[in-house]
């Protein structure tokens, strides 16, 4: 009996000193053969009660297991040790990983045309005195043409990086332009012999003597962009719109169509927001007539006579807290506004300015901060809502919370295989139960797993019209070190202080400022029709964030802090 209790003790403790040593070690990133940069970044799993070593050095491992380390590599070959290390015993991985010299660029070899690259799009339609940009990378020390015998001029190599044979010029479109009915090419010459290359590039010729061509502005979402540029957020955006606006195009690139507002204002539209419209119609403009403004009981509105659908741009400014809306195409015949103050709670003063020959500009003061104004057309009246500032209590709102992604749309991961429509759906629905228990009402873009798309996001808060917006997400990207902390968006100025209020709370927690970000061109950002802020709470790229967004009292004190931080708002507007 004493014999077989001392052989189940030792199999016990055999058992337990195995357990011990056996550390879990899986490396996430980092795990590469080849790279270019001399810092280079891993993250992992481990046991949450182990220490981990890369070449050496100690990094930390969080409450998830989940680590970050950083390590210097040399050029050529390196061999990284880490190691997992619990009490004596550890796991150990050697990960080879060959560092390459910056990338050089270099001349093209042989004779040839290596690449062309027309800007600023490869399709686009012109008309005249548009500048088209073509960049050549081919055999140095050669004559290259284009278009009808265009020289394209060498750069030195001071311009270039060191490197020879990158061609460039720039051609101006000329009236009645015949360079675009046949296909594009470039030819190369040394002297001896020569080589042509098709540009693939679609260029159209839009004559400007020829009847123009007219878009209408279609779908529940319209919009204009400055320009051409872009990021992962899309282009940076005028205004929305509506639609059944008439706009000549006067060009294109890609996608978007460039659109002539007034005698010196252009915009870009995509093209699935329009259109096209039967020939010999003409392009809106319009006096403007009478005015009226007088409230009921949620706006004060705004009625504009105009005798057509204009495009238009609204914007906030402050100190004085004004909303300024610009009608394009629109021409002073304004002789008096009917105004009818004892119906009017946020509209202060209402005045107009002719700020250009087809640009009128509706300058509209507010009583108070700025809750939220929308533009519509009623016929060809314009109708400007101006919402009213509501009760400043907490339980007397209706508060909208999107909680971003979901679905197929899983966002960022982190270390731990944690994704980040889930951690977003869990912020929201605590944060709503918390609201609700002070009396708020309460709606959440999605409360399950599904997809939903920003158009469909924009469009329910149309629907629903609350007093204000939390979106929810988790930041992601650059190094697990310093890519880390909390931070808050807005776009328009105006809803500003609801950004600013709930930062400063959610900076009394242990976490990095990753600031306040203005102007921020994210689509549940840019509805002007009530305050709204995108919350990211902490980065889910970082393990030491990620932990905290998995620990459930750290997710109870964090939507604490936003619901003081919106406190702190309403307390702002008194």
């Amino acid at each position: 009996m004493i014999k077989h209790y001392i052989i189940s003790l030792f199999l016990i403790l055999s058992l337990s000193a195995n357990n011990l040593s056996a550390q879990n070690l899986k490396i996430v990133t980092g795990e590469v053969d080849t790279v270019y940069s001399a810092y280079h970044y891993f993250k992992g799993i481990t046991d949450n009660d182990a220490k981990i070593f890369v070449a050496g050095k100690e990094f930390p491992v969080y409450r998830t297991g989940a680590f970050a380390a950083e390590t210097e590599l040399k050029e050529g070959n390196n061999e990284i040790e880490i190691i997992a290390r619990r009490g004596s015993e550890q796991t150990q991985k050697n990960i080879k990983i060959f560092r390459k010299p910056p990338k050089a660029i270099t001349a093209t070899q042989g004779f040839a045309i290596e690449n062309i690259e027309i800007l600023p799009s490869q399709n686009m339609t012109v008309t005249v005195g548009d500048i088209i940009k073509i960049k050549v990378k081919a055999t140095p020390n050669c004559k290259v043409t284009w278009l009808n015998n265009v020289r394209l001029h060498e750069l030195p190599v001071s311009e270039t990086n060191g490197t020879a044979g990158i061609y460039q010029s720039s051609y101006t479109v000329e009236d009645n332009d015949k360079n675009f009915k046949k296909p594009l090419r470039v030819k190369i010459s040394n002297g001896k012999k020569s080589i042509k290359q098709e540009v693939n590039a679609k260029i159209v010729f839009m004559n400007k003597n020829a009847e123009p061509l007219m878009l209408r502005t279609k779908g529940e979402l319209p919009y204009l962009n400055y320009g051409l540029g872009t990021d992962r957020l899309g282009g940076s955006k005028i205004s929305h719109i509506v639609e059944g606006i008439i706009l000549q195009a006067t060009g294109k690139a890609g996608n978007l169509y460039r659109v002539k507002l007034s005698k010196n204002y252009q915009a870009w539209i995509p093209e699935d927001c329009v259109e096209t419209v039967s020939s010999g119609m003409f392009k809106p403009q319009s006096l403007t007539g009478s005015w009226s403004v007088r409230g009921n009981e949620k706006y004060d509105i705004v009625n504009l006579s105009l005798g057509d659908k204009l495009p238009f741009r609204t914007f906030h400014e402050i100190n004085p807290n004004r909303i300024i809306v610009d009608i394009f195409g629109a021409t002073s015949n304004t002789s008096w506004i009917t105004q009818y103050p004892e119906t009017l709670k946020q509209i202060k003063n209402l005045t107009f300015e002719q700020i250009e020959d087809d640009i009128f500009r509706v300058i509209i003061e507010l009583a108070h901060n700025h809750w939220g104004h929308k533009i519509e057309y009623n016929g060809n009246n314009m109708v400007i809502s101006v919402k009213h500032q509501p009760k400043l209590e907490l339980g007397s709102l209706h508060i909208a919370i999107d909680a971003g992604h979901g679905g197929s749309n899983i966002g960022a991961r982190g270390t731990t295989g944690a994704v980040e429509k889930d951690i977003n759906l869990k912020f929201a629905k605590i944060l709503k139960e918390k609201l609700e228990e002070k009396g708020v009402k309460v709606s959440l873009t999605r409360s399950e797993d599904t997809d939903m798309s920003m158009s469909e996001r924009i469009l329910l808060m149309r629907k629903i019209d609350p007093d204000l917006l939390v979106s929810i997400h988790c930041n992601a990207g650059g190094s697990p070190f310093t890519g880390k902390g909390t931070s808050t968006y807005y776009r328009h100025v105006g809803f500003r202080p609801l950004s600013t209020s709930i930062l400063k709370r959610l900076l009394e927690l242990d976490v990095n400022n990753f600031g306040n970000v203005g102007s921020f061109n994210f689509a549940l950002n840019s509805p002007t029709e009530y305050p709204n802020v995108l919350v990211e709470t902490l980065f889910i790229s970082s393990p030491e964030d990620e932990a905290k967004l998995l620990d459930d009292n750290f997710r109870n004190q964090m939507t604490d802090k936003i619901i003081t931080g919106l406190q702190d708002f309403l307390n702002e507007q008194k």
